[in-house]
């Protein structure tokens, strides 16, 4: 295979070549091949990876490439954010759409050209579905070329990136893509080093090292264009190890002293920084702004900061490119070399550094106000760097909205580390923030340490912002930490008194005085109340109560949507169908008149649930426009639901072969999207499938997947186990779980949405086993609710008539004329 490439740098590395043209001619043949190469800055990786880029396009293979940036704070996902735009302008936007399907909206959040982005949710588990979107778009790519990507610099990799580097190389699926990863082994922080050591047991490494003292004499031949004397290049190779961009500046500036190695100075930054102090002075200035600005510096940022035309940049551009410093013009000013850069920086001042930094966040802001792009990542940057000499204000401004702009791109560590940055440097720094200030910041940090997953962090941050909101006697900040603590979430049926007396507390606080606030307090504590242990639950009834006409008075339509919703919630049990009926019908109203398309589609599902209880058929003219919705908005999870609920209906149908592909079809796509209860609306919908078929031996498998699954609902489990062995004829394992259920103690209690197939299959068992004194039990607690019908969920499984269960019952104690009602 023939390779391109700086034929210099390649001197010496023609065994890491030809293993290079076997990965690729795998890639090419529809393998999945992910490559790390490691070495020293100036090892040469940058440019081996060059050769095989540019061997793959003469192959035919689309390629592209994002290099990571040495700066904190840049934005989430970076390097994929230029791997996947280059791809999106190779091959078109309209063909990148139809490559992307219905994953377009969430990889509009990396790739804004694909369309609009996904505003749903902002979580860990929508950062994964993008992880799993961005993988397939790749695959999709590949299965019209082969693919090969490259992210290099890895070193200075964000989270986001390194993740999505590790999902996209384990995938299972062949796809011919070649994934090459290019690091500094030798400069990884403690997370990439872990990520990038699990990940090479996975791939193939090539490392990079010196080389040979034959390759240093070919390569100092090359450079110098003559013979070269063989007692010159063994110097240069012990002075140097090999080491391939060491040997060539100091080869240049022997060739200058005249081929005497002892004149050369025996560090090679030493060198560097003599190249760059022969320039005149206003061509270092502009390389100290570079240095200082990273790899994205733009000539008119430049000229703004030191206070010069745009015409002086350039003339002083030129004269670094003729010494090899700059790269000739392009797209902005970037360095031939990464330790380039770092020389000038190590040698740079730090209160010289401060200035620029702050001339430099002063410019971006200049250029954005000229209607520029500018990441607020970057500004952030900038002012953080500079707050000693220009203070907080700035910098926690644009801090605020480069986390804001990487939750958006689910890039939640990064959003975190922002802020992070932002708190430390004020520490440092020894300057007096406003509490308003701070309080914003510790709770957009809690938020996205939230929605990463790292509750524990988000704890302690919202502490801080209670101490905070405390000292200040600020009402509405007392609010706001107890709605965050909500927001990070607790086990259900799990005590939560912690939480409860907060928001009891931030209540007290704000009755009277804010009806918005008090509305949402009591909203969030009848929600928490009734998730909580059984003994709490009787009070969320009143609180549900109040926070629905505290709701109405607030005017404000998202907080009436909550508050219904707690309503809901704590209505949400077999018997109260018609009032929740009503509550669903104002959901639905709200929902409207606010255009929230997701709410009402909510509302929807919530009302056809409760006709359907009812035994209206009604119900199905209200699904049909829910699913109408769901259907227009066309994310992943708004299809999950639209397909779990055809399963439904095809259930209820009696189609049950259409139905099992759809039970079957809707847990691919929750699978696939992490959906956290596909398991329980497939087991759900899988119960009343086999019901149905009555096979007993399909019965008896389900009884014990039943137990196995259930297990934080252990009486439903063993009654649903109990009813199935009953129906297939097994009685004595049937009265076990029968017996395990009434020594639990608590079926009478609870009242979920699953009590109406609990105390169906409880009551078959019962039936089954002649137990009257059960039997007639049972019939206490479903009589009164014999004119309605269970479902199991929202819309996910029919239940069946509970006059049924009840007529059963009735007649295995004999009570004939109870029976026939």
């Amino acid at each position: 295979m023939p390779w391109r490439s700086h034929l210099e740098d390649l001197v010496g590395r023609e065994q890491l070549l030809d293993r290079l043209d076997d990965l690729l001619r795998r890639a090419l043949d529809g393998q999945r091949v992910t490559v790390l190469v490691s070495g020293e800055a100036g090892m040469g990786k940058t440019t081996l990876v060059e050769a095989v880029t540019a061997a793959a396009a003469d192959h035919g293979a689309q390629t592209s490439w994002g290099t990571c940036i040495d700066v904190d704070g840049a934005p989430g996902h970076w390097p994929w954010i230029q791997v996947l735009g280059r791809l999106v302008r190779s091959i078109g936007t309209d063909h990148a759409r139809q490559l992307a399907g219905d994953d377009a909206a969430l990889l509009a959040t990396l790739v804004p050209s694909l369309g609009d982005a996904s505003h749903g949710e902002a979580t860990d588990r929508a950062r994964l579905l993008l992880l799993d979107a961005t993988t397939r778009f790749l695959d999709a790519l590949a299965s019209e070329r082969p693919l090969v990507v490259v992210l290099d610099d890895l070193q200075w990799a964000d989270e986001s990136s390194l993740m999505l580097f590790d999902f996209v190389a384990r995938a299972p699926q062949r796809s011919g893509i070649l994934l090459i990863g290019a690091y500094r082994h030798d400069e990884l922080n403690p997370s990439a080093r872990e990520r990038l050591s699990a990940l090479i047991s996975h791939s193939f490494h090539l490392h990079l090292q010196g080389l040979d003292a034959g390759a240093v004499h070919e390569l100092v031949e090359r450079l110098l264009g003559r013979p070269a004397d063989h007692s010159m290049t063994e110097a240069i190779h012990r002075r140097t190890g090999g080491h391939p961009f060491f040997v060539r500046e100091i080869a240049l500036l022997t060739d200058n002293a005249g081929g005497n190695v002892a004149h050369v100075p025996t560090a090679v930054r030493d060198v560097i920084e003599r190249r760059i102090q022969r320039l005149p002075g206003p061509t270092r200035d502009v390389l100290q702004v570079a240095a200082v600005m990273g790899t994205n510096v733009l000539t008119d940022v430049v000229a703004r900061a030191l206070g010069i035309s745009t015409l002086t940049v350039e003339a002083a551009a030129r004269d670094a490119v003729g010494a090899g410093v700059l790269e000739p013009p392009g797209d902005g000013l970037r360095f031939t070399h990464d330790l380039l850069r770092e020389t000038i920086l190590d040698h740079l001042e730090v209160p010289r550094r401060v200035v620029l930094h702050q001339a430099i966040g002063s410019a971006l802001e200049e250029r954005m106000a000229r209607a520029g792009q500018v990441a607020p990542a970057e500004l952030a940057r900038h002012f953080i760097a500079a707050i000693p000499l220009d203070g907080p204000d700035r910098a926690a401004r644009w801090a605020l909205a480069a986390a804001a702009a990487d939750c958006d791109a689910l890039a939640f560590h990064e959003a975190a580390a922002h802020l992070r940055r932002l708190r430390a440097a004020i520490a440092d720094a020894a300057v007096d923030v406003g509490d308003d200030q701070l309080f914003e910041v510790l709770i957009a940090e809690a938020d996205a340490l939230a929605r990463a997953g790292t509750t524990l962090d988000a704890r302690g941050l919202l502490r801080a912002a209670r101490d905070v909101a405390v000292r200040d006697n600020d009402s509405d900040k007392v609010a706001r930490t107890a709605l965050a603590t909500v927001q990070l979430g607790a086990r259900f049926a799990s005590r939560r008194d912690e939480i409860l007396a907060e928001l009891e507390a931030a209540l007290g606080v704000v009755t009277g005085t804010d009806p918005v606030r008090e509305a949402q307090l009591t909203a969030a504590l009848a929600r928490e109340l009734q998730h909580s242990v059984p003994e709490d639950r009787p009070r969320a009834g009143p609180f549900s109560e109040r926070a629905l006409e505290l709701g109405r008075r607030a005017g404000d339509p998202a907080t009436l949507a909550a508050c219904l919703l707690a309503r809901h919630d704590v209505l949400w049990t077999p018997g109260a169908e018609d009032e929740r009926a009503e509550i669903a019908r104002e959901i639905v109203a709200v929902a409207r008149a606010a255009g929230d398309d997701e709410r009402h589609a909510e509302g929807l599902l919530l009302l056809a649930n409760a006709l359907l209880e009812c035994g209206s058929s009604a119900f199905e003219a209200v699904l049909d426009v829910c699913l109408t919705i769901l259907d227009r908005l066309a994310q992943p999870r708004h299809r999950y639901v639209a397909e779990t609920r055809r399963a439904c209906l095809a259930l209820l149908r009696g189609q049950l072969d259409a139905a099992a592909g759809r039970v079957e079809k809707a847990a691919a796509l929750g699978d696939r999207i992490r959906e956290p209860d596909t398991g329980n609306v497939r087991m759900s919908q899988r119960l009343e499938i086999v019901r149905a078929r009555a096979q007993p031996d399909e019965l008896r498998d389900f009884a014990a997947d039943a137990v196995g699954h259930w297990t934080g609902a252990p009486i439903h489990a063993h009654a649903v186990a109990a009813g199935f062995l009953a129906r297939a004829g097994d009685l004595e394992d049937a009265s076990h779980h029968v017996a395990t259920v009434v020594d639990l103690g608590t079926w009478r209690a609870d009242r979920s949405y699953l009590w109406s197939v609990f105390v169906r299959e409880l009551a078959q068992a019962a039936v089954a086993l002649g137990d009257r004194a059960l039997c007639a039990q049972l019939l206490h607690d479903v009589h009164p609710i014999a004119g309605s019908c269970g479902v199991n969920g929202a819309v996910v499984a029919f239940a069946g008539s509970h006059a049924h269960t009840a007529g059963l019952l009735a007649a295995a104690i004999d009570q004939r004329d109870a029976s026939r009602q």
